[in-house]
């Protein structure tokens, strides 16, 4: 038996898609129909959709550091320059 929930809209503000299954990115317990939607669109990244401008809706001060990229800076950063103290 195949369970497919419905579609629902994307949680970024002002983004006219619909959340899919098979485009499913969450945050925060919130579904987004991409990445960029998800990290509320850093450096202005465009929403997939041509028809849909939703990353002129999100201000500057909202826009999230995604996960992937905090996950990066702690790698870069490991092992630290700083000995292990006793």
């Amino acid at each position: 038996m195949n369970h497919t929930t419905p579609d629902l809209p994307c949680a970024c503000p002002g983004c006219t898609c619909q959340v899919s299954d098979a485009a499913r990115h969450e945050r925060d317990g919130k579904a987004y129909c991409s990445q960029a939607c998800a990290d509320l669109h850093p450096q202005g990244q465009a929403c997939p959709s041509a028809e849909c401008h939703c990353e002129s809706n999100v201000r500057v001060q909202d826009r999230a550091v995604s996960d992937s990229q905090l996950d990066e800076a702690i790698e870069e950063t490991f092992p630290a320059s700083d000995p292990i103290s006793p």
